[in-house]
């Protein structure tokens, strides 16, 4: 499993713990689980989409950082992976 799979699934785990207070939360998780597939399918046509979710995603999060710290940073990371990544496909 690469780095990037191993934080989404951290992310995942953090929001576990949140799964019963929100439907968002439960929404977030099954984003992660769809992130975790278009990465290992990353194309030019695209990660464009994929860099986009993740930096919606990261906006969203943003006032939750107290709650969520390790979900936020890791969305930082996946977020400059993917725009390094972006080069490469």
């Amino acid at each position: 499993m690469s780095e990037i799979e191993d934080k989404i699934n951290e992310c995942i785990e953090e929001l576990s713990r949140y799964r019963y207070f929100s439907r968002e939360v439960e929404e977030a998780i099954k984003n992660f689980e769809k992130l975790k597939e278009q990465i290992k399918n990353l194309t030019r046509e695209n990660i464009d989409y994929v860099i986009s979710g993740v930096e919606e995603g990261y906006r969203s999060s943003l006032p939750y950082s107290g709650f969520i710290p390790k979900t936020v940073g890791n969305l930082k990371l996946i977020k400059e992976w993917l725009e390094s990544k972006k080069a490469e496909v």
